[in-house]
């Protein structure tokens, strides 16, 4: 009788932490955080923003690149309100050129390099720990168009990256940034690239493409 209780709980146990637990898709979570927004539950609104915004979801950086920027939900921050919007733009949103120009109006010199090393650092770290070689592309972007320190090498071999990893629409940008390389630069950073897209994939678990 004793194990029949046993089990008959320990099959409630189970059961409730299999079951029960509420599974929020980024979408769903997203849409809470809207709605959060428009009935003025700003701080909590900007948790959920700020959640997505992490995971690399371009709407959601945008939107606490706004809450920062006006001090909605949080401190306001241009600092932060740049990083992210960086970042939003790297991943492709076009509303954020301009913001981007605004902002850096309002930030010193100083603080604008410090918070480029932060992007630098966040994208790297997305892109062995996601394994996502959209990142290589991005960290391309970076160096050759939006950091304050432009690095045409590194942007070469970032590119160099994310063709050997299947994004074909990088070569492009990979064979014009290489054209104002030295040979001896190009045959480096190749080798730093394949390096790099190794480490990537057999500790990473990259797919190719």
């Amino acid at each position: 009788m004793i194990i029949k209780i046993i089990s008959f709980f320990l099959f409630l146990f189970l059961y409730s932490s299999t079951h029960c637990t509420e599974i929020i898709s980024d979408e769903k979570y997203y849409n809470k955080g809207i709605n959060l927004y428009k009935n003025a539950e700003f701080d909590e609104a900007f948790v959920i923003f700020f959640n997505l915004a992490q995971k690399g979801e371009r709407d959601s950086q945008f939107n606490i690149t706004n809450m920062y920027e006006g001090g909605i939900g949080t401190t306001q921050n241009f600092v932060e309100a740049l990083k992210w919007c960086w970042l939003c733009a790297l991943g492709g949103e076009k509303k954020c050129f301009k913001k981007i120009e605004k902002l850096l109006t309002k930030i010193d010199d100083e603080s604008i390099v410090k918070i480029s090393k932060e992007v630098e650092v966040f994208l790297e770290k997305k892109l062995y720990e996601k394994s996502d070689i959209n990142y290589s592309l991005m960290l391309g972007f970076w160096y050759e168009r939006f950091s304050p320190e432009q690095n045409i090498e590194k942007a070469y071999m970032w590119y160099s990256v994310a063709v050997t990893g299947g994004l074909y629409k990088a070569m492009k940008n990979r064979n014009n940034a290489g054209e104002s390389l030295q040979p001896e630069t190009l045959i480096d950073l190749q080798n730093k690239a394949s390096k790099i897209y190794s480490e990537i994939k057999y500790f990473g678990n990259i797919k190719d493409e």
